[in-house]
């Protein structure tokens, strides 16, 4: 990687632009002002976005920008597009590109529901055993209720005659192995539905909505509601209750535990709002609420909710057993579209070791990189030349550069998955994780974009089409700054205003 600023590269059109010379960038901390340069509307363009990314308020940070045409391959504008970014959540793009390649739009996860023992007279004399290889959609993004698969699997148990069970419901999760989180999470963020543990069995995400309902007068009790209740947690509720302010609520649950504390203060008579807290040992939650489920829908079972990891010598498959029942998720072309225009951490690193679990036959992190790599080998993007840390960004030790994340962008143009992929990214101005931005402007309903934040982190990479009609892709990473990060935003999204309204007719 070169050790100087790149200078900036202009695209020349030999019908429509002059050959114009702009001095290098400077150097990391300084500022200058607007280049002086002829009056051609396609030098003033990349003028003014200079000028915008050479903001002297963000002289302290360090941007990362590439503009390139798909039409015709030529580089609009580049600032340290070689240079290795902390991508955030950019890092889906990798992430959901190499899935989309490796599984195929149409993969669906399998969750097989199996007994062992002996039926006889409406009785199973043993367990149920459910194996699963990572479904996360479980969630009413999917379903009308995160427990009808469960409600579904009751109706099948009768419909075989089935409704009583001696033994436990056990969960097997062994395809993939037993590490829930992210190389290098924030222990403060552990307990936050974004970084929820990752496993192959999944329910709600593996984290609670608790809707916070205040009183209507300050001698009231705040109701906390789960949207989906059972044994598996327990809410404490320590909240008070003032006359004026400010709700102000914040949870925590301690590492290891699924005891999760409410605190803080709410108005009387004010809106219900919610909090979604991470549970921990997804497994065990899983087989807890199937345990809770059935008893509701009729059936008797007389063991614990158990997961396989607590069962000494327990090595099994789903063939090892008979069968009851089984369930498919959503395809994965539906699935990315979540991750990615939700940002959902969770999906993204399922899908790593789903990558594993396939090609590997084990659902490690490690194993699913190695068919990451290959994947992005296939973009141009050499194994050892970016740092492919966790799958969903949430990491701070993934480094890529902006002209990686443009080589994928547009391989993935040219793919045979490639309107799958469009239509997994956020639009401006309507959906996803840009649905606020650039309102009333020309890239409203235009620009096609993935964001990416962390702290001292903001990414936006994706396409752009020009009002005169030439496809562009970019990436625009900043890190360091210590902004708000909407100023970070008003960058990005001026950058590609004045993209989307470039018009070479006029």
């Amino acid at each position: 990687m070169r050790n100087r600023l790149l200078p900036l590269s202009l695209a020349v059109f030999a019908a429509a632009c002059v050959t114009i010379n702009v001095p290098e960038l400077p150097e990391e901390g300084s500022s200058r002002g607007p280049i002086s340069i002829s009056a051609d509307p396609f030098n003033q363009l990349i003028a003014q976005i200079d000028d915008r990314f050479s903001d002297s308020s963000f002289a302290h940070a360090h941007w990362g920008v590439l503009i390139q045409s798909l039409d015709n391959g030529r580089v609009w504008y580049q600032r340290n597009a070689d240079r290795l970014f902390m991508p955030a959540s950019n890092e889906k793009i990798p992430t959901t590109a190499a899935a989309l390649l490796s599984l195929g739009p149409d993969f669906q996860f399998e969750t097989a529901l199996c007994h062992r023992g002996t039926v006889t007279d409406g009785t199973l004399d043993g367990d149920l055993v459910v194996f699963g290889n990572g479904d996360p959609t479980l969630y009413t993004r999917f379903l009308d209720d995160p427990r009808d698969v469960f409600r579904g699997w009751a109706n099948d148990l009768k419909s075989q005659g089935i409704t009583h069970v001696t033994g436990d419901v056990i969960g097997d999760d062994d395809a993939f192995d037993d590490e829930h989180i992210g190389y290098g999470w924030s222990l403060d963020s552990l307990a936050h539905w974004y970084a929820a543990e990752i496993g192959a069995l999944q329910l709600n995400e593996n984290y609670v909505d608790v809707r916070i309902v205040p009183p209507d007068t300050v001698e009231g009790e705040v109701e906390l509601i789960p949207n989906l209740p059972s044994a598996h947690f327990t809410l404490v509720n320590e909240i008070e209750v003032v006359r004026r302010g400010r709700n102000r609520v914040r949870f925590d649950r301690a590492f290891g535990t699924n005891e999760i504390r409410f605190t803080g203060t709410v108005v009387a008579g004010s809106n219900a709002f919610e909090r979604s807290p991470a549970i921990t040992n997804p497994t065990r939650f899983y087989v807890t609420v199937l345990k809770e489920v059935l008893e509701e829908e009729g059936i008797e079972i007389d063991g614990e909710p158990v997961d396989c990891d607590d069962l000494e010598e327990w090595e099994h498959q789903a063939e090892d057993f008979p069968r009851l029942a089984t369930h498919l998720s959503p395809p994965l072309s539906e699935i990315a579209t979540g991750l990615m225009k939700r940002s959902q951490n969770l999906y993204a690193e399922t899908m790593v070791r789903a990558m594993g679990w396939q090609t590997a036959g084990i659902g490690s992190f490690d194993a699913g990189r190695e068919e990451v790599e290959e994947q992005l080998a296939g973009l141009g993007i050499e194994p050892g030349s970016h740092a492919f840390l966790d799958g969903s960004g949430l990491t701070r030790y993934n480094y890529i550069s902006p002209r990686q994340i443009v080589d994928i962008l547009r391989g993935m143009r040219e793919s045979r998955h490639w309107e799958v992929w469009r239509d997994t990214l956020p639009i401006a101005g309507v959906d996803g994780t840009i649905r606020s931005r650039m309102r009333g402007t020309p890239a409203e309903n235009n620009v096609r974009a993935k964001t990416g934040t962390i702290s001292n982190v903001r990414a936006l990479s994706g396409y752009v089409t020009t009002a005169d009609g030439e496809n562009l892709v970019f990436s625009m990473i900043v890190n360091g700054y210590l902004l708000p990060t909407r100023a970070a935003e008003r960058i990005q999204d001026d950058a590609l205003v004045m993209l989307a309204s470039f018009d070479r007719r006029h």
